[in-house]
C-alpha cells in the first residue's frame, strides 16, 4: 500500500467507524501531503460513507461540510458546471434525506441552492430561471405530496424551462416507476445515488 493509499484508507476508516473525532486530523494530514482535494473526498470520505450506514451518513455529511477548507472546495468545484436547486415539495416538511444530499453535493464542490421544505411549484420555477441552474432536485417522503412533484414538473414545462434542466426525484414516497410516470430524468433511492447521478450531469468533460 503506497503513502497516498495509507492516507485515504485512514480517512475511510474514520468515516466508516463513525470516528469523527479523528476525521479532521486525517483530512488535514491528507491535504498537507499534497493529495488532490477531489481524491480525498471521492476515494476517501465518500467510500467510507458508503459503509457507514444511515447514521454515518447523517453525522458524516454534516461534519464533512465543516471540515473541508475553502481552498479545497475551490479546487474541486472547477470539476463541475451548474447549480442544483433542491427542496421538499409542497405539503411535505421532511428534510433529513434532502439535507444529507446537500452536504454531500457541497462536499465535492457542487453549488447548491436549498429552498427548504414545503416548497411550492411556483418557487421552484422562480429559482429554475436563475442563471446557471442545471438541476432541480425534488424530495417527497409523503405519498400525498407526490401530486405536488407532478405539479412542479408540469409548472417547469409550462414555463418553458424543462428542456434545459435535469430533474431528479427522491424520498420514501418515490420510486423508479413513479419517476418515469412523472417524466423525471432520474430517481435516487438514497443520497449517495443522488450524488452519483448529479455529479455525472454536472461534470466538466
Amino acid at each position: 500500500m503506497d503513502e497516498v493509499e495509507d492516507f485515504l484508507s485512514k480517512i475511510r476508516n474514520t468515516v466508516a467507524t463513525l470516528d469523527f473525532f479523528h476525521l479532521r486530523s486525517a483530512l488535514r494530514e491528507a491535504f498537507n501531503a499534497g493529495i488532490p482535494g477531489y481524491d480525498i473526498i471521492k476515494k476517501g470520505v465518500l467510500e467510507g460513507l458508503a459503509n457507514s450506514g444511515e447514521i454515518g451518513l447523517i453525522v458524516a455529511a454534516e461534519a464533512l461540510s465543516k471540515e473541508i477548507s475553502s481552498a479545497v472546495k475551490e479546487e474541486i468545484s472547477k470539476k463541475y458546471l451548474g447549480v442544483v436547486v433542491i427542496g421538499t415539495v409542497h405539503g411535505d416538511i421532511h428534510d433529513l434525506g434532502k439535507n444529507i444530499l446537500i452536504a454531500l453535493l457541497k462536499s465535492i464542490g457542487i453549488n447548491v441552492r436549498d429552498l427548504g421544505i414545503d416548497v411550492s411549484p411556483e418557487l421552484f420555477v422562480e429559482n429554475a430561471q436563475i442563471e446557471g441552474v442545471k438541476v432541480i432536485a425534488l424530495s417527497s417522503l409523503l405519498s400525498i405530496s407526490t401530486t405536488n412533484v407532478k405539479k412542479t414538473i408540469i409548472a417547469l414545462e409550462k414555463a418553458g424551462l424543462r428542456d434545459n434542466i435535469k430533474i431528479i426525484v427522491g424520498g420514501a414516497a418515490m420510486s423508479r416507476e413513479l419517476a418515469d410516470d412523472l417524466k423525471a430524468d432520474a430517481y435516487a433511492k438514497d443520497a449517495l445515488m443522488g450524488l452519483e447521478i448529479v455529479e455525472k450531469w454536472l461534470s466538466v468533460q
